[in-house]
């Protein structure tokens, strides 16, 4: 069999840590904290010349020989293909089996002489429902020729069956082969035969060492690991079928149910992989060794999967490259560090990382020859299922004692106009001025404005949303902003029952009040408050309207039944929405509403209660040694290449934002077998009836852009001064305080908030 096998480019990083970390002992056991030369592998894809419709995705190991497998669909059911693997990694010998539609194979693995096990199910279909009826499942062993030997159903089986009627359903679980016995877990028990599939014992376990939801993998050292999940993570232990228990069990290191989980080699009882990169562990140890690196690796994946040691320094993994945009099996090669180019690394920090910023900086490390990314993703360095905010609490921390990245992606948990007023961030605009590729000119103006202070582009936001309160033109006009007033004269001229928002809390709305509108409240760049204002003491009043609690009985099935059409009936005035696109506000005027819509914001007194939410924001350190690097970096999310990509969020680039009000003009189209391109009508439902939603029309695309530009207040979510709001609210809300009293002490305690965090 031909086999074709290309090399993804390899790079890697410098050892590096903070400039002025640390180095206790925690920080030294957190090894995603440092990258380098020794957790750089490449990876050689298998590609085999295999069946015309499907590809092998998947390999195992029995002795010193693979195995690989794969499945295949058609009308007529599954097909398993299965093959060796010859001393090259290519195709040895091949066989397929042929299921019907209502079959499939599972949990298959081989033996050192190449025999296949494998468990079929039979699947109960509609025409056989019987109230007793069971799916049926098959232990087949199988030849390396493709031959049965034998097939024994499982069902049938007196201990499974005695099983199955204590607990009303037969199931089956993993299996492993290892010495001269099969292991199959079956209804929450470990069945033991032998090569000849005879039943040699039962092993029960007990309440303490339940076997129902635990993973087995056979270990290379003869002994048999055991992974259960529960409520708190994933522990490991050794399985002992003598004594029927689960022995030194531990929980796995870190935020454990992150992990995908392998048997390892002579080196480790286990593999442990996350969306970072690869790890070796040993049951009952505090910590993981780190053995591979997906940045260091230069590798687009999400993660790689079925894991099997090849030796030492190679494994095979499944994984979906985004390159090539398929699963593929790798061969992966540790790389010797002195075969490593020496690159100026520049830190990135975050407290959970998205895939897009993690799949640039993978672009921007295998295409520039100076300067190289490493990531530090404080959630997945310090987050654990006990304090998934440790990771964000440690960022802050480290930011504020002075441990600031080159770049920094920012979220909603950080204090950001802060740590601007702290001068940690550099200013952008000199950099896009001087850079001969861009032009200021061609980005948003008014999106630029709303994230600078004082002149200075502290964050770049490539792109964003809008976050407003919709309401019918009709209702209430067609300019932007309301007060609170505008909204009780509009209630008050609504038949009775009719609900501004649709059930919505008074928490709720405190919050959204907040974020759409408490700039009103706050202005950084001077440090001034006015909680004691009139405005805010009016605000208050305006959210008692609201129920401290939204009862659940409201919602009945008339009630979900006639939701979507709510609004368009008159009978809930306002929507709290988030607009992503184009397409998103012409579903909202044409199918919610059923009529042209206002961006009117939440009610406020400065008539501006609409908020421009960044999607993505990034930052530069004002300390940083790399600038000239970093900024290289940043720039990329400026480039026709990234902005002429974005498709659910409104860009930056003036250019991108005038082709996508162009697209909302078009009727959605596919192409057909032919080749052809054929449009379609797009459509919503309100109510069981299906309502067409034509494209926007020219004039109606114009009049969106003309409100994009308008926006200038930025979304701002602040977990502490929101929290100061819900302590001293209650009392106003419960009757303990007036109003003006509760606003004075939110305005003495805000204040203080605002001066210690300049």
């Amino acid at each position: 069999m031909k086999k074709k096998i290309w090399t993804i480019g390899l790079f890697c990083i410098l050892l590096i840590m903070l400039a002025g970390c640390g180095k206790n002992k925690n920080d030294q056991n957190k090894q995603q904290s440092t990258s380098g030369k020794d957790y750089v592998y490449k990876v050689t894809p298998l590609e085999f010349e295999g069946w015309e419709n499907g590809n092998y995705t998947s390999v195992t190991k029995a002795g010193d020989n693979f195995f690989v497998y794969g499945y295949e669909y058609d009308d007529n059911g599954m097909k398993f293909h299965m093959a060796s693997l010859g001393q090259d990694y290519s195709i040895k010998e091949e066989n397929v089996i042929s299921l019907g539609e209502n079959e499939s194979l599972y949990q298959s693995t081989w033996d050192e002489q190449g025999n296949m096990y494998t468990i079929k199910c039979v699947y109960q279909t509609e025409g056989d429902m019987e109230e007793d009826y069971q799916d049926t499942y098959y232990l087949i062993k199988m030849s390396p020729s493709g031959e049965e030997i034998f097939n024994i159903c499982l069902n049938e089986l007196p201990q499974a069956r005695e099983l199955a009627e204590e607990s009303g359903w037969f199931y089956t679980g993993d299996m492993v082969v290892q010495d001269e016995f099969i292991y199959l877990r079956i209804i929450g028990k470990i069945f033991q035969f032998d090569r000849e599939g005879n039943v040699l014992k039962m092993v029960k376990g007990d309440e303490e060492n339940s076997f129902d939801n635990m993973y087995l993998y056979p270990l290379s050292n003869g002994k048999m690991a055991g992974i259960v999940y529960e409520d708190d993570g994933i522990y490991a232990g050794y399985v002992d079928l003598t004594k029927e228990k689960i022995t030194q069990k531990a929980k796995l290191p870190g935020n454990s149910y992150d992990y995908s989980v392998y048997a390892g080699d002579s080196r480790y009882d286990l593999y442990l992989a996350d969306n970072y990169g690869i790890y070796g562990y040993k049951i009952g140890d505090d910590d993981k060794t780190k053995l591979m690196d997906y940045i260091d690796s230069d590798l687009g994946v999400y993660s790689i999967y079925n894991i099997v040691s090849v030796n030492d320094r190679e494994f095979f993994g499944s994984y979906e490259d985004v390159e090539f945009d398929d699963s593929m099996i790798g061969l992966y090669t540790k790389v010797d560090p002195k075969d490593v180019k020496d690159k100026e690394t520049i830190v990135l920090a975050c407290a959970g990382l998205r895939w897009e910023i993690r799949n640039s900086v993978v672009k921007f490390n295998k295409s520039n020859e100076d300067y190289r990314i490493v990531i530090q993703d404080y959630s997945a360095l310090y987050d654990t299922e006990e304090d998934y905010r440790a990771g964000i609490n440690r960022l802050n921390a480290d930011i504020v004692s002075g441990k600031v990245p080159d770049i920094l992606v920012l979220s909603s948990d950080m204090p950001v106009e802060s740590y601007i007023a702290k001068g940690l961030f550099e200013d952008l605009k000199p950099y896009i001025e001087q850079d001969p590729g861009l032009d200021l000119n061609n980005f948003m103006p008014n999106i630029i404005e709303a994230f600078s202070t004082e002149g200075k582009l502290y964050r770049l936001v490539p792109y964003y949303y809008i976050s407003t309160i919709l309401a019918k033109t009709s209702d209430v006009g067609e300019e932007r902003g309301w007060t609170i007033q505008d909204v009780n004269n509009l209630m008050n001229s609504k038949p009775e029952g009719t609900q501004f928002l649709n059930y919505i809390n008074r928490d709720y709305m405190l919050r959204e009040c907040m974020t759409l509108s408490g700039n009103q409240f706050i202005d950084w760049e001077t440090g001034n408050c006015s909680f004691d204002s009139d405005s805010f003491i009016e605000m208050l009043e305006f959210l008692m309207q609201f129920p401290e609690e939204v009862s659940d009985a409201v919602y009945t099935d008339d009630y979900w039944n006639n939701y979507d059409a709510m609004w368009r009936e008159g009978k809930v005035i306002a929507q709290i929405y988030t607009i992503i696109n184009f397409r998103d506000y012409n579903y909202a005027q044409k199918g919610t509403f059923g009529e042209p819509v206002t961006m009117i914001g939440f009610p406020s007194a400065n008539e501006d209660g609409s908020t421009i939410e960044p999607a993505m924001q990034l930052a530069m350190s004002s300390k940083s040694a790399g600038k000239e690097g970093a900024w290289q970096f940043l720039r990329y999310y400026l480039s026709d290449e990234y902005q002429d990509e974005i498709t659910d969020g409104f860009p930056l680039s003036i250019k991108r934002l005038d082709e996508l009000g162009r697209e909302a003009m078009k009727k959605t189209t596919y192409i057909d077998e032919d080749g052809n391109e054929v449009e379609i009508q797009d459509y919503i439902y309100i109510g069981g009836v299906e309502v067409p939603i034509d494209p926007m029309t020219d004039e109606e695309v114009e009049r969106f852009k003309k409100n994009l530009y308008s926006f200038t207040q930025v979304y701002t979510y602040d977990e502490q001064l929101l929290q100061i709001l819900e302590e001293e609210t209650a009392a106003y809300f419960g009757g303990q305080k007036n109003a003006k009293d509760v606003a004075k002490i939110i305005q003495s305690r805000a204040q203080i908030y605002v001066n210690e965090n300049r």
